[in-house]
């Protein structure tokens, strides 16, 4: 490659070289013996033009690069020759031929200059020449033609525009049957020596010998093997940009930030788990398939270390109006069912969102730094007013509706996430684009205050969305007119009965699971496939029970039903009446007084970083 590195730096001269008149050749100038091979015939036969006194013409002798017989004693050490670089432009470079003519890299070349493009184009010609890469090309490929108009003044008509015009031109280099590492080595190069105002593109292919697929169940017993050690440590090994903190506060003068490097040196925090309920009444089946029952499987599964903060977001719910005695009602109720279906107020933190005032004073802070695009693209609001997913915030009819709580509650649930620090959140897959809003609320304040929020990951509940009973094209809730259409965790297995005997099905008194043909007897294979013990799918199921009639499959859904609320509705009541109700006042003060406390140690280091 060190031959190939004269061409860029000496092209302009390489170009004047070439177009010097033949007249203006010296006649003493001669080649090596190598090039002269290549650019002349042999001496014996070339052509010698004499003038009639037997001089030679100064074409003929320019014509003659090779030693006459004359120079032929001149040392080879002291033969004079071209440059390197005019030699470069005059010799053609080999171009290799292929055997297989096997595809190994696109090499698309873009620019707006033709002399930069036609320039860069040769010179990665001679780049893969030099490296024996069989190259084709340069293909001229269709020119993209860019057009916009830009008004020069406040009152837009035809004479205060300006029309601007722009071309992109594109050549197309092809490498065929290249080794992978040359063709490598070729792109590392030209990237190395990229010529001003050129964009580059490379499509690279890489082939194997059939039957490597064989292969990829040992080397995945071996990931096992190799990641089994390292799940107890999920989760502790994140790089919290150490470094890098440590030394921006150790170049700044203020002695407030001893307190700040002390922290950016500890080792990274413990997993921190949370999530939140709206206070809507008692849950529902969908609720607890959906989110409940995984925070009660992660309370008993994750490490004794772990945190778990579970909250009632009851500042959530006031983004419609609530009528405040049923508002305290659903509160007491949300917690009194956590409590029922297993949560454990010693392993875990429950509290309700208003007792801790950090919740609502980092939401604001967030919102400085959030865009309100982001949040305009949010189905939350727009499912709330029920409106279609393309309804634009702008609109006036919208915004007549639109009140400001609805629409930046994104970011008030994406304080209710940092501010504890939390790693991983449990979720249903309609909230997945929160978390995703959460993580970059975080990056947006990382980026602009110099401090670390912990972007928090997603664990994705197994279950996926529970249907109404009475309308299995809608989502189970709580708002739906016909209680007939939901199941409530703390329904009597009578009453669970005569839900699920009133369930929506059809003429066909048969099991078969078709969601398109019999969506009613299809949402209640779903349901059995999510309490079934063996995780099999519905499609199975509908194999398994199609002999059975929907009375005896529905008897069977029933009994997987209560079996998974068995004793929920007991404990609720329990839970209600016990102390006449300061149980519950006491569980969540300790809650509260606990998360507190979390969340302060955060807000300690946003307030520092801000400069409050």
């Amino acid at each position: 490659m060190a031959s190939i590195a004269p061409l860029r730096s000496h092209w302009a001269a390489a170009c004047r070289s070439k177009y010097v008149p033949v007249s203006a050749i010296p006649n003493r100038i001669a080649v090596s013996r190598f090039h002269a091979a290549s650019l002349s015939r042999s001496k014996d036969d070339a052509p010698k033009a004499e003038t009639s006194s037997g001089a030679e013409t100064p074409s003929a002798a320019a014509t003659n690069l090779t030693p006459s017989s004359s120079e032929s004693s001149i040392p080879e050490s002291e033969t004079p020759r071209l440059p390197r670089n005019v030699q470069a432009v005059y010799l053609k470079p080999l171009r290799r031929d292929v055997e297989y003519g096997v595809p190994s890299c696109d090499l698309q070349l873009r620019s707006y200059s033709v002399r930069n493009l036609e320039f860069f184009s040769d010179f990665a010609l001679r780049a893969a020449y030099y490296l024996k890469l069989p190259a084709f090309g340069p293909v001229p490929l269709p020119r993209i033609t860019e057009r916009w108009t830009v008004p020069k003044s406040n009152f837009v008509n035809k004479k205060s525009q300006e029309n601007f015009e722009r071309k992109t031109l594109r050549r197309l280099i092809q490498i065929k049957d290249g080794h992978p590492e040359t063709v490598e080595l070729w792109l590392a190069f030209l990237k190395k020596h990229a010529y001003y105002g050129i964009g580059m593109k490379a499509n690279v292919w890489e082939y194997n010998e059939l039957g490597v697929g064989k292969t990829m169940d040992v080397s995945l017993e071996n990931i096992k093997g190799v990641m089994e050690p390292k799940w107890a440590h999920f989760g502790r090994n994140k790089n919290l940009e150490t470094s890098e903190k440590v030394l921006e506060l150790m170049n700044t003068e203020n002695p407030s930030n001893i307190r700040r490097l002390s922290s950016a040196i500890q080792t990274p925090p413990r997993q921190v788990i949370f999530s939140g309920i709206q206070p809507t009444g008692i849950p529902h089946l969908g609720n607890y398939l959906g989110a409940l029952k995984q925070w009660v499987d992660l309370q008993d599964s994750v490490p004794a270390e772990t945190k778990l903060i579970y909250s009632v977001v009851d500042l959530h719910a006031i983004t419609v109006p609530q009528d405040p005695h049923r508002l305290r009602q659903y509160k007491r109720e949300a917690l009194a069912t956590l409590l029922a279906i297993g949560i454990r107020p010693e392993r875990s933190i429950l509290f309700y969102q208003s007792s801790v005032q950090a919740h609502a004073e980092l939401m604001w802070i967030l919102s400085c730094t959030a865009s309100t695009g982001y949040l305009s693209r949010m189905t939350q609001w727009k499912s709330k007013l029920s409106l279609s997913e393309d309804a634009n915030a702008m609109d006036t009819s919208n915004k007549a509706k639109l009140k400001l709580g609805l629409f930046s509650y994104p970011v008030l649930q994406a304080a209710d996430i940092l501010v504890h620090r939390a790693t991983h959140v449990p979720v249903g897959e309609d909230q997945s684009q929160h978390l995703e809003f959460a993580r970059g609320c975080a990056d947006s304040f990382n980026h602009t205050y110099k401090t670390h929020l912990i972007p928090p990951e997603t664990i994705l509940s197994p279950a996926k969305r529970v249907m109404s009973l009475q309308d299995p094209h809608l989502k189970m809730s709580k708002s739906h007119l016909n209680p007939l259409s939901r199941i409530l965790v703390t329904d009597s297995p009578k009453v669970i009965r005569k839900k699920i005997m009133a369930a929506r099905t059809d003429s066909v008194n048969s099991v078969s699971f078709d969601p398109v043909g019999r969506p009613g007897v299809a949402n209640l294979l779903h349901l059995l496939s999510i309490l079934d013990k063996q995780s099999r799918s519905p499609e199975e199921l509908g194999t398994v029970h199609a002999g059975l009639g929907l009375g005896e499959f529905k008897t069977l859904l029933i009994e997987n039903i209560t079996e998974a609320l068995d004793g929920v509705g007991a404990r609720y009541n329990e839970v209600m009446s016990r102390d006449d109700g300061k149980y519950l006042d006491h569980v969540e003060k300790e809650g509260a007084a606990k998360a507190r406390e979390s969340a302060e140690e955060t807000m300690a280091l946003v307030r520092e970083a801000i400069g409050f």
